[in-house]
């Protein structure tokens, strides 16, 4: 082959790459959506807004129990410091839970939409029209 040639075969290829690529890329984005459609399956679905108000009622309820909880369950360390005793720290790993935390449970159980519209009625979908939740009821 001579030069000219080399650099026809060489820009054929480089076409090719980027068509091979962009497929590639087609494919693995298509594969993602397909995983996550199979993990969401028999899942009920409800809104990203319904789904934060769960969250946000979930958390209000944790911070009632971590307000009430019992300064034992707090495992707390003290130091001494000549005459001065002082409180090192509090462990609250046994009864603190994230908003993320109660968010990662709720993927567990539900495929959370992203909201449509925020002025729309919130709604459990899979259950039928007779079951549509009202914003009203979380207020």
């Amino acid at each position: 082959m001579n030069k000219e040639q080399l650099k026809a075969k060489l820009e054929a290829l480089v076409e090719n790459e980027a068509t091979i690529r962009h497929k590639l890329g087609v494919a693995i984005s298509s594969a993602q959506v397909a995983r996550e459609e199979l993990a969401n399956i028999g899942k009920p679905v409800i809104s990203e807004s319904v789904a934060a108000d769960l969250v946000e009622q979930l958390a209000e309820m944790f911070r009632d129990v971590l307000s009430n909880a019992d300064p034992g369950d707090l495992n707390p360390e003290f130091g001494l410091n000549g005459n001065e005793i002082y409180l090192e720290c509090i462990d609250v790993s046994d009864i603190g839970v994230s908003d993320h935390d109660i968010n990662g449970v709720l993927e567990d159980f539900f495929a959370i939409e992203e909201d449509k519209d925020e002025d729309e009625t919130r709604s459990v979908r899979g259950f039928g029209d007779e079951n549509l939740i009202s914003p009203d009821i979380y207020k």
